[in-house]
């Protein structure tokens, strides 16, 4: 016999939805942010190292009131220097002038010495010996200078642009010229830190032969004064 079929209310709540015994879809869960890409950082020494090559030794702003203004420059034998210097545009420069002197310290010698009163130009000098430089700012006019001044290791673009006219040179063979001065001027320098370094270690040797024998002679010095101590008090008792 056939069975009976389902009521007519049955087939529709079948079609209309699942029934609580079937499994619901989960719930999106929303995007994951993304991590941003890891930063390279470059290595202290690494970047010690760079500094220490570049050409660009420092740089400042100074304000003369009538005094003398120096700066230490502590560079090989030899080494060209370029002296930037500009005076502010609201300044008046045909009134205003500045003495610029590179002075050894060691020997005490004046090596430049040079009255500027141009609004902006550059300065060429070497230094004498290794030993340090002063660099030394000197109004020649009263009133306050504003100055603004930065030192470079090398020549400056004025020296290479005469010397690229003088010798009817091409832009790239300026710049060869200009990599073999930067390649010289590296190897001077390296040469002067192993100067140095051999220096401090021959200065941190005597140090500790003193601190090994001070004590010694600190020793000595204090049996000595006993015996002699010793040596009065029995002659008195005596």
């Amino acid at each position: 016999p056939n069975r009976a079929a389902p009521p007519a209310s049955r087939r529709a709540a079948h079609k209309a939805g699942p029934t609580p015994h079937q499994p619901t879809a989960a719930p999106r869960q929303p995007p994951r942010a993304r991590r941003p890409a890891p930063t390279i950082r470059m290595p202290r020494r690494l970047l010690l190292r760079i500094l220490t090559i570049l050409p660009t030794i420092s740089a400042f702003f100074v304000v003369l009131d009538g005094e003398k203004e120096c700066f230490l420059i502590e560079q090989p034998l030899d080494t060209q220097l370029t002296i930037k210097y500009e005076l502010p545009a609201n300044e008046k420069t045909e009134d205003k002038r500045v003495k610029v002197t590179l002075t050894d310290r060691r020997t005490k010698t004046q090596i430049f010495s040079k009255v500027v009163s141009d609004h902006k130009s550059e300065l060429s000098m070497a230094t004498g010996s290794e030993a340090a430089h002063d660099l030394c700012l000197k109004p020649q006019s009263p009133g306050k200078v504003r100055v603004n001044l930065e030192i470079e290791r090398g020549h400056g673009q004025k020296y290479y642009a005469e010397m690229a006219s003088e010798n009817k040179m091409d832009r790239l063979q300026v710049e060869v010229v200009k990599l073999n001065d930067e390649l010289a001027e590296i190897l001077n320098e390296a040469d002067y830190m192993k100067e140095k370094e051999v220096r401090f270690h021959r200065k941190a040797e005597r140090i500790n032969v003193a601190a090994v024998w001070w004590p010694v002679l600190q020793i000595g010095i204090l049996v000595l004064t006993a015996v002699l101590q010793v040596q009065s008090l029995k002659n008195y008792f005596q």
